[in-house]
């Protein structure tokens, strides 16, 4: 009869961080190179290595690290990212036992949810306003007062306009007033002087226009003047346009998997194709 023997891994060992860092030491990169080749802070790639999650504040930048370093070292940036998620999900989570499972634990009661009603709860209340507005009884017009005949007044005798043996004044005729012509201006008319003419300082540059055409497949990661930054999945084909005051940051999954104009004018290609790239651009272009 052969004997199961178990053994108790270690789970830091098999943690995100752990695998990362495990991939790295088997192709002999050391921390500087893999900062320099992902355009990745070392401290945050050490953050990375050790699951201190919290180093890295940004739930966005977080995952867009993993991306670019997971993509660096050959793994599967998903799977990487989906394992820190879960491995950071707060414990003590309610466990499901599957069905057939050999587990004592009783089965956990799922608990009923109110916010599945209250959408049918809204619809029904809005049927019931809607109803009753419908249904409210109009109001009869007022009744007009119906005037009483008023008796007629005797009819007052004509007054005749009184006689006068004065004889009305004549309008009094107005002098016309006579308009001189104007003369014609001389020659010798010495010409008015030019007026003052103000010049406006020029207006201040409304910032830069990017414009990205992908052209192979890949992930991006954008902040737009230093606001929290924006993921996308890029597909081949997609066109998007950033407007930026100051800059623009990008982390790419595949720098050569994009072509970008600056206010209509090409770039240069950011990186060969499949290689991360840590890329900011200002209105003078891209910054060294």
């Amino acid at each position: 009869m052969s004997e199961n023997v178990t053994h108790n891994a270690d789970p830091a060992a098999s943690s995100p961080g752990a695998i990362l860092k495990r991939c790295r030491e088997y192709h002999g990169i050391s921390l500087g190179e893999a900062a320099e080749a992902t355009k990745i802070g070392i401290n945050y790639l050490r953050a990375l290595e050790g699951d201190q999650i919290k180093e890295i504040p940004s739930a966005a930048y977080r995952r867009g690290f993993l991306r670019i370093y997971a993509t660096y070292l050959g793994l599967n940036p998903d799977d990487i990212i989906r394992f820190s998620e879960k491995q950071s999900s707060p414990a003590g989570a309610p466990r499901k036992d599957l069905p057939g499972g050999k587990g004592d634990g009783m089965p956990v009661r799922s608990r009923f949810s109110w916010r599945k009603l209250l959408l049918p709860a809204l619809l029904l209340l809005l049927l019931i306003v809607t109803a009753s507005i419908i249904n409210r009884p109009t109001a009869p017009p007022p009744k007009q007062a119906v005037p009483q005949p008023v008796a007629e007044a005797p009819a007052a005798p004509p007054v005749l306009p009184a006689l006068s043996s004065a004889r009305p004044a004549s309008p009094v005729q107005k002098p016309e007033a006579k308009i001189a012509p104007a003369k014609p201006a001389s020659d010798d008319t010495a010409p008015s002087e030019p007026g003052v003419t103000l010049t406006q300082p020029p207006e201040a540059p409304k910032g830069f226009i990017v414009r990205m055409k992908v052209i192979q497949n890949g992930t991006l990661t954008v902040a737009i003047d230093g606001v929290t930054a924006q993921n996308y999945d890029l597909a081949v084909g997609d066109i998007i346009e950033w407007k930026a005051a100051k800059n623009i940051t990008l982390e790419l999954s595949n720098a050569g998997g994009v072509e970008a104009e600056l206010n209509g004018k090409p770039l240069k290609a950011f990186g060969p194709a499949g290689k991360p790239a840590y890329i900011e651009l200002d209105a003078n272009g891209v910054k060294e």
